[in-house]
């Protein structure tokens, strides 16, 4: 076990070298912005000021360096700053225009990126999709939703590409439980369990370990 020190946050965390620096942060509740887990994004990209890194393709890296977060082991106790923090808002209220078109609610707001890949979450399920293009409030998804009804409002989050796992979120309502969402990760399933909290007043939301 080594020491990781994150100057941005004054905080230090006893890490392992055997999970990359991005999972580990995020295991610490850091909401690090992220997106394509291999190191070519620049999303995590962090500053590394003291200690060096293993990278995934077995190359070593010294401070002073930029370092991409995903795909960096610690060798030894490590100082980063500039760590990319999340500021975006945990869920997105969109109403259907077409079956390749969202709209953003009118207000100030900042939304999600070109390539991000988003969760739909509907009432009685959730669909995975990529955002091909934003421009305003105006979100085009990369493939046709099967959103039918116009006018439909829907809420989007944004995961990470790689978000399988082992857990499952479901709707229990009137002692009735049905099926979400299964084989997430748990960092998507709480995200996405936030999101259906505070957008849906009806039933209550549970994420389940399927360990």
């Amino acid at each position: 076990m080594v020491t990781l020190s994150i100057v941005d946050t004054a905080l230090s965390l006893t890490i392992n070298k055997d999970q990359n620096l991005l999972e580990q942060c995020l295991a610490a509740t850091l909401p690090v912005t992220r997106s394509c887990r291999n190191g070519n994004c620049g999303r995590c990209d962090s500053k590394l000021l003291q200690g060096q890194v293993r990278l995934r393709n077995g190359n070593l890296l010294q401070s002073p360096a930029t370092v991409p977060l995903c795909i960096a082991y610690a060798i030894e106790d490590l100082q980063i700053s500039d760590i990319p923090l999340s500021q975006l808002p945990s869920h997105w209220r969109c109403q259907r225009q077409s079956p390749q078109q969202l709209l953003l609610p009118a207000g100030r707001q900042t939304p999600p990126l070109q390539g991000d890949i988003c969760a739909i979450l509907f009432v009685n399920g959730v669909e995975v999709n990529e955002i091909a293009h934003v421009a305003g409030r105006s979100i085009a998804l990369t493939n046709p939703s099967a959103i039918t009804a116009e006018n439909s409002v829907v809420s989007l989050i944004t995961i990470d590409r790689d978000h399988s796992g082992q857990f499952t979120l479901w709707r229990e309502h009137q002692n009735h439980r049905q099926l979400l969402w299964a084989n997430i990760n748990q960092t998507t399933a709480l995200s996405a369990q936030a999101a259906y909290q505070q957008s849906s007043g009806v039933g209550k939301y549970i994420v389940s370990n399927d360990a």
